[in-house]
């Protein structure tokens, strides 16, 4: 039996095109050991992921600057 790759799912391809096809992605830089200092904070305040915890934060900003909050 041969093995045809073809017709395999490929889940990596999947999500990167669903990534890709349904959001935006925006990178940024901190110093050297901020973002263990980050990840170490997300995971004590029981956030879900570093992208969670940006995500809130950047929200909360602009509530903040719109007088929202």
């Amino acid at each position: 039996m041969s093995d045809n790759n073809e017709n395999k799912f490929n889940k990596v391809k999947y999500d990167n095109d669903y990534i890709k096809n349904n959001y935006d992605q925006v990178r940024f830089t901190v110093k050297k050991g901020k973002k263990e200092e980050l990840k170490i904070h997300c995971s004590k305040f029981g956030y879900k992921s570093l992208n969670d915890f940006i995500n809130q934060a950047v929200n909360e900003k602009i509530a903040r600057d719109l007088g929202e909050i």
